[in-house]
């Protein structure tokens, strides 16, 4: 089997607006996937510092034997989602030439609508 490293592609997604609506929770979902070997560990930031407040990480599963995928969600209240400035990080982390390395993705909070008032 072929030892190269292949980096993860990181991607978050925002929340449902259902969710949102029916629960007045939001959950961020980040995906990093096509990844070799599987060694690689998601990290969430919200503003610089690390959570692990309502965080929950799947098994690293794999789509066909070659790569793998790991998806980690972060669940908060709609009022810190709803929050233009607060800003949430993914981070992937794994080793490449004996370092680590870091991938990372961010989205800023929702400007919030009426709905909550």
């Amino acid at each position: 089997k072929n030892s190269e490293i292949i980096e993860p592609a990181v991607a978050i997604f925002s929340p449902s607006k259902q969710e949102i609506q029916e629960k007045r929770k939001a959950t961020l979902v980040c995906l990093a996937s096509g990844f070799y070997p599987d060694h690689l560990s998601l990290v969430w930031n919200v503003n610089g510092v690390k959570r692990t407040e309502g965080v929950g990480t799947d098994e690293i599963s794999t789509s066909n034997g070659s790569t793998y995928a790991l998806t980690s969600r972060l669940r908060i209240s709609a009022q810190e989602w709803f929050n233009p400035l607060n800003r949430f990080e993914c981070i992937a982390k794994f080793f490449k030439n004996k370092k680590e390395q870091t991938i990372e993705k961010f989205i800023y909070g929702d400007t919030g609508c009426d709905i909550f008032r």
